[in-house]
């Protein structure tokens, strides 16, 4: 439930509608169109520090990896080398291989280490959990019984940052890199 705090609904008949959503923290404002444009200017600062502190990553309910705000020309650039295993679509990145593995932990710590190599080609330290379950309910090896526990074992590839991120380790790093250079250079 919304309540539109001071909406005079005399003033005009014209609606406007305004969502932010830094991770999910969300904000939203509808009503008149004065009404949301006094309300926006209020809440300026307050939203422009929402949104700065809310992390790197423009939040979604589709799957696929979020796009960084704002991803820098190098970051797209060093994406383009890699046009065979991410694109982009709508914003997101998405992943056009099949995940390569014998079975859904495998393909659960394959997918993993794709997505934290997609993060970091866009400067990005840190990848949550989230966004690696949805691309694996994408790619149908989503066990939720042993997801976190099946990342959480491999120690050597992963840090965990608290339970809702993973950050890549040196050896992560140089594997995601070479899963994704096969993966990018495969037919």
């Amino acid at each position: 439930m919304y309540n539109k705090v001071g909406e005079d609904t005399l003033s005009s008949t014209s609606k406007a509608r305004v969502i932010v959503s830094a991770r999910e923290g969300i904000i939203e404002i509808e009503g008149s169109e004065s009404f949301v444009a006094d309300q926006l200017t209020r809440l300026k600062t307050v939203i422009c520090q929402v949104v700065a502190s809310s992390g790197k990553w423009r939040p979604g309910t589709e799957t696929g990896l979020p796009l960084k705000a704002g991803t820098s020309p190098l970051a797209l650039q060093a994406l383009e080398k890699f046009s065979n295993l991410y694109t982009q679509t709508d914003g997101r990145l998405r992943l056009l291989k099949d995940l390569p593995g014998n079975n859904m932990a495998n393909k659960t710590v394959n997918a993993a280490l794709l997505v934290a190599h997609a993060h970091a080609l866009m400067g990005a330290e840190h990848t949550t959990l989230d966004t690696i379950r949805s691309v694996c309910k994408d790619h149908a090896c989503h066990d939720s019984n042993n997801f976190s526990a099946t990342l959480k074992r491999e120690k050597e590839f992963f840090v965990h940052s608290g339970s809702l991120h993973i950050t890549l380790s040196a050896a992560g790093r140089e594997r995601a890199a070479m899963l994704a250079s096969q993966l990018n250079h495969d037919d």
